[in-house]
């Protein structure tokens, strides 16, 4: 008995779909090589080291934990927690905060 393949037309919106997945798969992969290629061949040797990251939630960032009456209070723990100089992120921004007279008059020269 000969065994009979039936190939079913595949639409041009999934063939499209399934080349446009398959193109952003390579170029991530490839961005995510270059980018690691460069860290460990001295690329990022001209920037400055990381801030400490204060832990937030996924899209408010650290605004849900700065609903106190007296924010100021909530910098200050931060401050003792991860040092003078610290990131927070609000919403989708992030921000460094400077915590020290001396370092803040460092940062502006």
């Amino acid at each position: 008995m000969d065994s009979v393949t039936i190939m079913l037309p595949v639409p041009p919106a999934t063939a499209l779909a399934i080349v446009g997945t398959a193109i952003a798969l390579a170029v991530a992969f490839l961005f995510r090589y270059l980018r690691s290629y460069t860290s460990k061949h001295g690329g990022e040797s001209n920037r400055l080291p990381r801030v400490p990251e204060v832990p937030g939630v996924p899209l408010f960032g650290n605004l849900l934990q700065l609903k106190e009456k007296k924010p100021y209070m909530t910098f200050t723990r931060w401050a003792e927690t991860y040092g003078p100089i610290y990131s927070i992120k609000t919403g989708a921004t992030s921000m460094v905060v400077v915590s020290s007279n001396e370092i803040a008059k460092e940062v502006r020269k």
